[in-house]
């Protein structure tokens, strides 16, 4: 406990605490609660505390907020005023388990937090074997961190997570970024806001739960019915063909009236756990003059100092210890990070008013299709516009809007979308012979497939020579036998309902397995086949279309199945739940159920309800 000799050494006597005042400005700045709209007696918003200086700070500037500015004084006035009367924050400590003493550490400074009025908790990382033999422990360590703090909010429904990074650790990301090769976005540094890390796939946590729980964010995608839910019947012998789902969304209504009319076919994920970091642009030496200030202890991590064990160690002790060109001092850093953030906001407010002139006429959750007339940006695009690379870059960020609401991938990297670019985007001058024609390409997962124009329920372009073409956007086809990594396996748990997981990055399940077998549920196959024929044979005229109408060609091998996994390996699919069907002679219990739902869908810049 206490400042180390290092510490000391780097803080004038210039450096001036962080008022109240100071603090509540730029929470409001960087905060965007899930819903400030709920009424409720409290909002809950965790806190990452490691016991530092720059985390011990952070919790007393919150402990200090409370009495003085109520929720509605830190809300966006863009995002309505709170009901809320007051704010509740619960403080995480995590015990990485790595060194001798981290967990007397971690209750003291527990300790510390209840002193100040803040309910604490620990969480301990429990490691398979000794984590200083892992090579990555690094890497591993935060995941799990960011995991463990993740279920914590989880548990507590609190949806905000501030975490305590300040202006010298943007300083030396931006530093560590340069060293790397990093250019444009990525120099812009460490983000005010974003999702919590290290935790795709866990429901409740990363991109979802705000249906479960309103307090953790609701979209207004979500329709009003929590999931669409079906049972499998065993005794029937004729094919079951549901209604849960509402009919896709309509390209006829779409070309009376000239945009997309958007009806929910499945509840929409929303929620989640964001991570905030108000103190980013408050210098270390000002959490320091606070703490001092206030009487606040801290302890200090003797690895911190190490500048053999990690990169930000090593760019750490290159700033305290060794004169450097102006171009890279911290101030000058720093200032390079704001402007190239200010750049990325100009541009996201770019793609947004690009992204509104994109005519989308079909949007099917169902299946993961859509077809999409792209904006066309030889007509939209300044005349004054920045130069080729920049507006390529931003016709990428356009795409990746795009791409984020079909494709599997968790992440979409825009230096992957070049040739995509070129397809979608020939308007764009290019220094070198423009790209071929073609009449698909593959992206992210996503298959692209060139239509001609007048498609069904749109006028023909015939009369616009210039009009872009239409696209149709579908998941891309697996390979010719999937493998495990696609199929999630339900054990039989006498009825219970499971755990929500996540199947190829784009639909949330959870299953009751009232049988005895295990349920998968994976790609549909074609040697499936045979028992989807016989649904088309014996269902009712509309059920046994929706294969040929909302499901043709290789689409259909690209929707979710549920088969059964018999005790010879050999798997029957048993339903189709996105379509709502079941099929006859499961041998099973009574009982046995699903839920399905849609992952997040980013909702700036579409406008689904009035037409795109």
């Amino acid at each position: 406990m206490g400042t180390a000799p290092l510490l000391q050494t780097a803080i004038t006597p210039r450096a001036s605490p962080i008022t109240v005042k100071e603090f509540a400005d730029a929470l409001a700045r960087v905060w965007r609660p899930a819903n400030p709209l709920q009424r409720g007696p409290e909002v809950r918003i965790g806190l990452a505390i490691s016991g530092g200086v720059d985390s011990m700070a952070l919790a007393f500037l919150c402990s200090r907020l409370n009495g003085a500015y109520p929720p509605a004084q830190l809300v966006p006035k863009t995002s309505g005023r709170s009901h809320a009367a007051g704010i509740r924050f619960r403080a995480f400590v995590v015990d990485h388990s790595a060194r001798s003493g981290s967990a007397t550490e971690a209750q003291a400074v527990a300790g510390l937090l209840e002193k100040q009025g803040i309910p604490s908790q620990v969480l301990r990382i429990e490691w398979p074997g000794d984590p200083k033999s892992k090579p990555n422990f690094e890497s591993l360590a935060r995941k799990y961190r960011f995991r463990a703090l993740g279920k914590a909010c989880s548990d507590w429904a609190i949806n905000s997570l501030f975490l305590a990074h300040h202006a010298d650790d943007q300083a030396e990301t931006v530093m560590m970024r340069l060293v790397a090769g990093h250019r444009a976005k990525g120099l812009a540094g460490i983000k005010y806001q974003s999702e919590i890390p290290e935790c795709y796939g866990l429901h409740g946590i990363h991109e979802s739960g705000g249906i479960d729980n309103p307090s953790m964010g609701r979209s207004l995608l979500a329709g009003d019915s929590p999931s669409v839910t079906n049972s499998i019947r065993p005794s029937s012998s004729t094919p079951t063909c549901t209604t849960a789902a509402q009919p896709r969304l309509s390209e006829t209504a779409a070309a009376r009236q000239g945009g997309l009319e958007w009806k929910p076919q499945l509840p929409v994920e929303e929620g989640g756990v964001r991570v905030y970091r108000p103190l980013l642009d408050f210098s270390k030496e000002r959490l320091v003059a606070t703490c001092r200030a206030n009487n606040v202890e801290w302890f200090e991590d003797p690895t911190n100092t190490d500048r053999t064990l990690t990169r930000r160690n090593a760019v750490r002790h290159l700033f305290a210890r060794h004169p450097l060109p102006a171009a890279l001092t911290k101030p000058a850093l720093l200032k390079m990070a704001r402007n190239m953030h200010d750049r990325e906001v100009q541009r996201q407010a770019t793609v947004s008013s690009w992204l509104a002139r994109c005519q989308v006429t079909e949007l099917d959750l169902l299946t993961g299709t859509a077809r999409v007339r792209f904006v066309d940006l030889g007509r939209v695009a300044e005349p004054c516009a920045p130069s080729q690379a920049e507006l390529g870059r931003t016709a990428a960020e356009l795409l990746k809007r795009v791409l984020l609401l079909l494709t599997p991938n968790e992440h979409v990297e825009l230096s992957s979308l070049h040739g995509a670019v070129a397809h979608v985007f020939p308007e764009i001058p290019s220094p070198g012979p423009p790209p071929p024609r073609v009449s698909g390409f593959t992206v992210c997962g996503v298959y692209f497939r060139r239509l001609q124009d007048g498609g069904r329920g749109e006028a023909s372009a015939a009369a616009d020579p210039g009009s872009k073409p239409r696209w149709s956007m579908s998941r891309q086809p697996y390979a010719a036998r999937a493998g495990p990594e696609y199929a999630l396996a339900f054990a039989p748990a006498g009825g219970a309902w499971s755990p929500w997981r996540l199947f190829d990055g784009r639909y949330w399940f959870r299953l009751r397995n009232a049988g005895r077998t295990v349920l998968l549920v994976r790609p549909a196959r074609r040697e499936d086949w045979p028992d989807l024929r016989d649904l088309r044979t014996r269902c009712l005229a509309a059920p046994r279309a929706l294969l040929g109408e909302r499901a043709p060609g290789e689409v259909r091998w690209t929707i979710p199945a549920i088969a059964c996994l018999a005790a010879d390996g050999t798997e029957r699919v048993v339903a189709m739940p996105t379509l709502g069907i079941t099929l006859p002679g499961f041998e099973a219990a009574a009982g046995s159920a699903w839920e399905i739902r849609y992952k997040k869908i980013e909702a700036d810049g579409w406008n689904f309800r009035q037409g795109l």
